[in-house]
Parts: C-alpha cells; sequence; structure tokens
C-alpha cells in the first residue's frame, strides 16, 4: 500500500512511436515535458492501460506542470488537467519526517530521545496501551531517530504473505480505518530486529512519528487532531493544493484524480475515488495535490531555495544514506536516509553514458490506484513529481527516466538509461530500444 518504487520492476517493451521530432533548441523544457507525458500515455494506451498523468518541475528559474490522459470522473469522461490532484502514497514520508526534525530544531524533543517515552502519555489516554505493550519492551527501545531512519525494529503492516491486511481495507473501503487498527496489526508481526541493529522499511513505523508529532502538537486532543501541513510546512502557501486527509470523509473531499488498483494483492479492478481517506494509513500516505506542489515541497527542503524547511544539521541527518539491511528493502536496494532515499530514473546503466542524471534524492510513492516518483536532481537542479493514476508502478517510472533523458538532451548530451530517446530527428526512432 504505501511502498516505494525506485528501480522499475519491469523493463518495458516500448512500441509507440513519437509523433513529435524537433530540435531540443527551438523548444521548451515545458513543451518537451508534455511531449514526454503524452507519448507514456500512449504507450500505455497500446498496452491496453488506460492511465493518465501529471508532471511537476521547479527549478530556480522554471516551475510548470503539464498533463496528459483521460479518466472516468463519475460516468463522464475528461481530460486531467494541471490542475487535477493525485495520491502520493509513500511520497508522505518526507512531509512526516520533516515534522519531527522541526521538532528537533525547536528543541521539544532530542533524536536519542526514545519514541515510547513521548508517545505513551499520549498513546495511552488515547488508545489505552503502550509501545512496549504493543510491540514488546525491545521496539519500546527504539529513539526517534532510529525509527525515523527506518532502524527502530517496528514491523510493518504489509509485510506479511500476500498483503491481507492491505487487501482487507481496500475491498472493505467505505468504512474507517483508524490508524490503531494499521498499528495494532503491524504488533501482530516479530520485530524485524532490535533498535539499531537493522534497516527494515515500516509504513508502521511513521504512523507511530504521526503520533509523536501529534502528542506536541495537541497534547490533551486525538490523534485526529493532528495537523501536518502546519507541523510541517512553515509556509502552506507555497504549496497550496497539498492536504494530508485523516480518516474521516471521502477521498473526493481532496482528490479530483480517480485511480486504478490492478495489484492484484490488493484486488484489481477498483476505482479509487469514493473510499474513505482512511485508507491511506494516516501519516505514512495520505498526501493530495497536484505535483508542483509536491515538487516545491521538494526544492524547499533538498535544492537551493529560499525557503528552508530544516536546519542544515537537520537536513544532514536526513540525507545520511544507508542500504536497508533486511526485508523488502534489503531485496530492493534501498538506499534510506531518514524519510528519504536514493532513487533511480533509470532501467539501466552502463559505463557509457553519464549515469548522474539518473539519480536523485527523494521518495517513491505506490498506493491503491497511484504510484509516483519525486524529489531533488543534483545534476538538474531541480524538483520534480511524476504521478500516474495506476498502481501499477511502471508508467511513473518510464516517464520519470525520460523525463531525465529529454534533460540531458537539450543540454546537447545523450544518455542512454533504457526508455528509449524524447528529442531526435528519426520519427520512427523516439520510443524504440
Amino acid at each position: 500500500l504505501k511502498s516505494v518504487v525506485i528501480i522499475p520492476r519491469v523493463s518495458p517493451v516500448m512500441k509507440v512511436l513519437s509523433t513529435v521530432a524537433i530540435a531540443a533548441s527551438a523548444r521548451s523544457l515545458h513543451s518537451i515535458y508534455q511531449q514526454v507525458v503524452n507519448e507514456v500515455v500512449a504507450w500505455a494506451k497500446s498496452n491496453g492501460d488506460d492511465i493518465a498523468i501529471q508532471l511537476g518541475w521547479v527549478s530556480k528559474d522554471l516551475a510548470f506542470t503539464v498533463a496528459s490522459g483521460e479518466v472516468t470522473d463519475r460516468l463522464v469522461r475528461r481530460a486531467v488537467t494541471t490542475h487535477d490532484t493525485w495520491l502520493y502514497g509513500s511520497g508522505t514520508k518526507p512531509v512526516t519526517a520533516v515534522a519531527v526534525m522541526r521538532l528537533v530544531d525547536a528543541g521539544v524533543l532530542k533524536l536519542n530521545d526514545t519514541l515510547a517515552e513521548h508517545v505513551d502519555p499520549f498513546l495511552r489516554r488515547d488508545n489505552g496501551t503502550t509501545v512496549a505493550e504493543l510491540f514488546g519492551d525491545s521496539v519500546a527501545q527504539a529513539t526517534v531517530g532510529q525509527v525515523v531512519r527506518m532502524a527502530g525494529g517496528v514491523p510493518d503492516f504489509e509485510d506479511s504473505a500476500g498483503d491481507p491486511f492491505d487487501r482487507e481495507v481496500l475491498q472493505d473501503g467505505y468504512k474507517e480505518w483508524p490508524v490503531y487498527s494499521f498499528i495494532r496489526y503491524s504488533a501482530q508481526q516479530k520485530p524485524y530486529c532490535d533498535p539499531g541493529q537493522c534497516t527494515a522499511y515500516s509504513s508502521t513505523g511513521y504512523e507511530l512519528l504521526g503520533l509523536l508529532v501529534a502528542a506536541h502538537q495537541h497534547p490533551a486532543g486525538t490523534y485526529t487532531d493532528l495537523n501536518l501541513t502546519t507541523a510541517a510546512l512553515p509556509d502552506p502557501p507555497r504549496m497550496p493544493s497539498l492536504q494530508f486527509l485523516g480518516e474521516r470523509g471521502p477521498l473526493t473531499q481532496a482528490l479530483t484524480t480517480p485511480g486504478q488498483a490492478v495489484n492484484r494483492m490488493w484486488g484489481s479492478g477498483v476505482v479509487v475515488q469514493n473510499q474513505t481517506a482512511s485508507i491511506l494509513g494516516w501519516t505514512c500516505g495520505n498526501m493530495v495535490g497536484r505535483a508542483q506542489d509536491v515538487a516545491q515541497f521538494f526544492w524547499d527542503l533538498l535544492g537551493p531555495s529560499d525557503s528552508r524547511l530544516v536546519s542544515e544539521e537537520s537536513l544532514a541527518f536526513m540525507r545520511n544514506y544507508q542500504p536497508m539491511t533486511t526485508g523488502w528493502g534489503k531485496l530492493a536496494h534501498i538506499t534510506y536516509g531518514a524519510g528519504l532515499m536514493i532513487n533511480r530514473a533509470a532501467f539501466k546503466l552502463d559505463n557509457s553514458t553519464d549515469w548522474h542524471y539518473a539519480y536523485y534524492e527523494g521518495h517513491g510513492g505506490e498506493t491503491y490506484g497511484f504510484s509516483s516518483n519525486q524529489g531533488f536532481s543534483s545534476k538538474a537542479q531541480a524538483a520534480f513529481s511524476v504521478v500516474t493514476n495506476t498502481d501499477n508502478t511502471t508508467y511513473a517510472a518510464v516517464a520519470a527516466c525520460r523525463m531525465m533523458v529529454a534533460l540531458a538532451e537539450t543540454r546537447g548530451e545523450q544518455v542512454d538509461y533504457g526508455c528509449g530517446k524524447v528529442i531526435i530527428d528519426d520519427v520512427f526512432a523516439s520510443f524504440l530500444v
């Protein structure tokens, strides 16, 4: 449900041909990226997949959004627009991490404090339990810094064979799923390790961090009182469409693009639009908005922005990347920091091409009916987000790859990342690998 995407799962055979081939010098990056998303949508259609895409880009001199594709929205067929909003799944985790680091910057807590000492009073009052009662004495010793770096040993609700909990949530998505239902399901699993002895991907850990932020924002309230926008974003109007949904009300209170669940483990063929917002898992996956505003968040966090989200010391902590050592994160070769990871916008890399365009810092997102790739590229000196309305992660990955290939071509460079060329003279070769 809140899984991340780094390396594309399927190396696609791309057979859709480019319809536009104009020299890069005569075109804007905006128009080139419009071509990119148009071609990926056309390629998906040739595969029998009816998808839509939105791409947001923010750099020192440019900020724009492009979109392509159509959706069936309440029985009406329409084109998606640059104003539509989408779900980002685990793309939420960097925001939750920022909210925690801002508490550290404010002197409210320390990274070597145990999570339990801050969460237990709130958890006891709000749900009648403690971290130790849920997960055992070992996890109760996990520090805030370990949990935000996914090194606290916290078991995950989506790491059991066949992903039964995610399937149950989607299939019964019209009722409210309190965050404690996610946490208590996870507590049935064994901890991955003693704190600090491994790194293992855990969305549940980021729900516990949400409780941490809520405990300090509303010490006499409940977790539903949390306002993640004000906790993480010092200047919310810079990203006006971003919302972080609680468990009450339908997704459509903020979501305008219907998604398509195609993951067979969750329930293929389900339209994601009118379910309750609670299916998103709260602070591990509840961000909704436009791609450009997501890109703006990563620009302010990681780029040379004039609006900083955390201190340089906190940012250095977030960017201290280490390979995951346990679970599916190890199998996927995830290199994780604190709410951030090193991502790769390439299907292949070899010594014959410049690999710097391929790597970026950020976080992928896969949730019911949506997948996305977002972050900051030091080579591009830009932040971006690419989001699609399908949980087939291939299309967002291809779009991100072609986006970077196109950027290199605008700079007079040729890179081969296994996803074809974009700006070429031969229109019949554009989408062939």
